[in-house]
């Protein structure tokens, strides 16, 4: 167990401080692991989403022979670097679509966002028999502060709120024809048949058939415009 645990830490220390290259003047976390457009994602950033720490932390617990396992094959190496990339792709579209939606000045309702910031707190407040002074205490503990932790989740529901709102400006002229909704049932009426053989009339099932070639619609016109946002973006890399 306690040879384990010395492989944890230094494998962790090492995937640190080494994985990226860096300059003398900047900290591991510091380092840039991408860049969107001219803006910087730095390995904090990616910390911070992956929570690789608090995962391999967790599984240290209950399966410290799996983490072992992960840490010193090729394979298991090989799955983190994997789980990085994945999590690093995703903050990459996320920015290219924060980048969009604020070229595009989608709005955003700030008292939406206040009002989702104080639902988040008062649940954390309930689920653990907490106010919001003991909040802050431990926040402090953890060098941070209840008004940065505030802050943090504003600008998290904001993304949220602004690609939405991306969203469904992107995907507002996507529509569906009476003839397409008639073609669609006439190729599926299995769908619509019941255990004795009946079909159901299209006038049953037209709304039906309707959202869901709309919401099909929509998803091609979102991804379609999101693939040429992404062509034409300037991204680095350096995972």
């Amino acid at each position: 167990m306690n040879r384990i645990l010395i492989i944890l830490t230094l494998v962790l220390l090492a995937f640190a401080v080494t994985a990226f290259p860096q300059s003398a003047t900047q900290t591991p976390s510091q380092r840039i692991v991408a860049t969107v457009n001219g803006e910087e994602i730095t390995q904090e950033t990616l910390n911070t989403a992956s929570q690789l720490s608090q995962i391999i932390q967790s599984l240290f617990n209950s399966h410290y022979l799996f983490v072992e396992t992960l840490f010193t094959t090729e394979e298991g190496k090989s799955f983190i670097d994997r789980y990085q990339r994945t999590v690093l792709d995703r903050l990459i579209n996320n920015r290219l679509l924060i980048q969009q939606a604020k070229a595009l000045e989608i709005p955003v309702d700030e008292s939406q966002i206040d009002q989702q910031v104080t639902a988040q707190l008062n649940q954390i407040m309930q689920q653990n028999q907490l106010t919001l002074e003991q909040i802050d205490d431990i926040l402090k503990q953890r060098g941070s502060s209840l008004e940065e932790y505030k802050a943090d989740i504003a600008n998290s529901v904001r993304e949220q709120l602004l690609v939405q709102g991306l969203q469904a400006f992107i995907t507002k002229d996507a529509g569906v024809t009476e003839d397409e909704i008639t073609a669609y049932y006439n190729d599926h009426q299995s769908d619509y048949t019941d255990d004795s053989g009946t079909v159901s009339p299209l006038a049953d099932v037209h709304d039906q058939i309707r959202d869901a070639l709309l919401r099909q619609a929509k998803s091609k016109l979102w991804d379609d415009w999101f693939a040429k946002v992404k062509k034409e973006a300037k991204i680095e890399i350096s995972l």
